[in-house]
């Protein structure tokens, strides 16, 4: 029996699945409010820029170097960046002072090379989009429960992303995957929200809360969220008009954060740290910008001004 399996005595029945433990566990009837000079007073959002946002940027023929990315994203304020195993990262997220969350496509025959990998990196989350559209809810579970007993081993805090052409593509299959795992480990799964690609398979008018939060026992867990602007037939939508004025779009999208903030916040611990990346795809190959976008990096920036701002006017923090 796996280790991550029901047994008795061996199963924390809430405990976030993909979290590495964080010392004793604590009880709501033995908590105290800490009142140290540096107690956090509220849950903090550090927001990430993606890496897949600068490719091709600021054009395919004159594309920024590497570190000529990671020293923007921290010129513009990011707490950290967003990208694959690049050998470089490690040296470039110490010299601009940056946190790394690290993206992983994998499946049972390669995600044990790429965690142990993954340790010399020491991210602060590791985003998994896992196996192929159509592996089997049974086969997914399976491998996703042997991802999280291996990165407990290691240390590691995985999230399990919403994300098209992976095991996740589909509300039915995600929720699948989410119920096979509470029924086989007594957990909740922590995914890593990107309801864009729900939104576009359901063609979704907003409001968009009252049907991409229908699952809110999964929210919990959640530590990573990736805010693309999104409406039910486009996966990315812009954020401005390139002149600075906000889109009807993206109101409607700002709208629908301003619901899922609320709703991640409800169960939040005031020492919680989440991860959000305006995750904004480029106008090249393999991303979702079109030709007609205004500049989607300035408008990567805005998305995360706009969200820190709804993040705010909840926790203050």
């Amino acid at each position: 029996m796996s280790p991550l399996t029901k047994a008795s005595g061996t199963v924390q029945m809430d405990r976030p699945g993909g979290e590495p433990p964080q010392g004793p566990a604590r009880h709501a009837s033995s908590s105290q409010p800490d009142l140290s000079a540096d107690a956090p007073t509220a849950p903090v959002l550090k927001f990430f820029a993606g890496l897949w946002t600068l490719r091709g940027y600021p054009s395919p023929v004159r594309e920024w170097s590497l570190e000529e990315k990671f020293n923007e994203v921290r010129r513009q304020g990011f707490e950290a960046i967003g990208g694959r195993l690049l050998p470089e990262a490690v040296a470039l997220c110490a010299k601009y002072q940056l946190e790394y969350v690290l993206y992983i496509d994998a499946d049972r025959t390669n995600y044990e090379e790429q965690f142990r990998r993954a340790v010399e990196f020491n991210p602060r989350r590791i985003n998994v989009q896992l196996c192929d559209h159509d592996t089997p809810a049974a086969d997914a579970v399976r491998a996703w429960i042997a991802m999280v007993e291996c990165a407990e081993k290691l240390g590691l805090a995985i999230d399990l992303e919403l994300h098209r052409d992976t095991a996740t593509e589909t509300p039915e299959k995600a929720y699948a995957i989410a119920d096979a795992f509470r029924s086989e480990t007594g957990r909740t799964i922590r995914f890593c929200l990107d309801y864009s690609h729900f939104a576009v398979t359901k063609h979704l008018l907003p409001p968009y809360a009252p049907r991409l939060l229908d699952r809110p026992e999964l929210l919990p867990p959640v530590r990573q969220v990736h805010l693309r602007p999104f409406n039910g037939h486009h996966a990315q939508v812009p954020a401005t008009d390139g002149r600075g004025a906000l889109t009807p779009e993206f109101s409607d999208y700002l709208e629908f954060v301003r619901t899922l903030f609320g709703e991640i916040l409800k169960s939040a611990r005031r020492d919680d740290v989440f991860y959000a990346c305006p995750e904004n795809g480029p106008v090249a190959s393999g991303g979702y910008g079109l030709s007609c976008f205004p500049d989607v990096w300035h408008d990567a920036v805005r998305i995360r001004d706009e969200t820190r701002q709804v993040w705010l006017a909840h926790t203050g923090r």
